[in-house]
């Protein structure tokens, strides 16, 4: 019989723990892609009037609440990718070896900061370290462009919708006997004013 250490919790806590934090990442990675389908595959969704005049009269009032929710979306993924690498550590601590090297490297992924100075570059940069160090700069990058990537998703911009126009009119100025028969049979009241010659 194996005994559980107790260190976060039991096996079935840190499971839940685990699968309510997979679902709101995967949550915060699917919404834009939805919206954008459904935007793109609705070619635009139209705002009500009401709306539409709010954002055509208070420009600046629209991009910074727009902004808003991009910054908040942003807290929100930092806030879910820390959690998810505190869980990785961990893991990882209790399964493998662990140096001041991935304590670092790991603290940099949870705040999305560099956490080595331009001493220390030389070392980080060697044999099997440079990847980590490397996937890190990328993943801070990424982290930047997330406010103004949910900004330029849901700022909403004028755009022209246009359909072909089908119909049929009636002539009156027709000289064909069937239509004047039919013109003839019915009573159309002149409410446009128009002039019989």
């Amino acid at each position: 019989m194996q005994v559980e250490i107790e260190a976060g919790g039991s096996f079935l806590n840190r499971r839940i723990y685990d699968s309510l934090l997979l679902f709101g990442i995967l949550v915060m990675l699917a919404w834009p892609l939805l919206y954008f389908g459904v935007v793109f595959g609705r070619k635009g969704i139209q705002m009500n009037n009401h709306l539409a005049k709010v954002v055509r009269k208070h420009p600046q009032s629209t991009a910074f609440f727009v902004t808003f929710i991009g910054n908040i979306v942003c807290l929100i993924v930092d806030v879910f990718f820390s959690f998810a690498v505190i869980r990785l550590a961990q893991e990882w601590i209790t399964k493998n070896d662990f140096t001041g090297y991935h304590v670092s490297l790991l603290s940099g992924f949870k705040n999305q900061t560099w956490p080595w100075s331009l001493e220390d570059l030389k070392e980080v940069f060697v044999r099997n370290r440079w990847l980590p160090a490397v996937l890190l700069g990328v993943c801070i990058g990424a982290f930047t462009f997330i406010p103004s990537s949910v900004t330029s998703l849901l700022t909403p911009i004028p755009f022209n919708r246009t359909a072909a126009l089908e119909g049929t009119e009636v002539n009156f100025s027709s000289t064909a006997t069937d239509c004047l028969e039919w013109l003839n049979g019915r009573f159309i009241s002149n409410n446009c004013d128009w002039r019989v010659r």
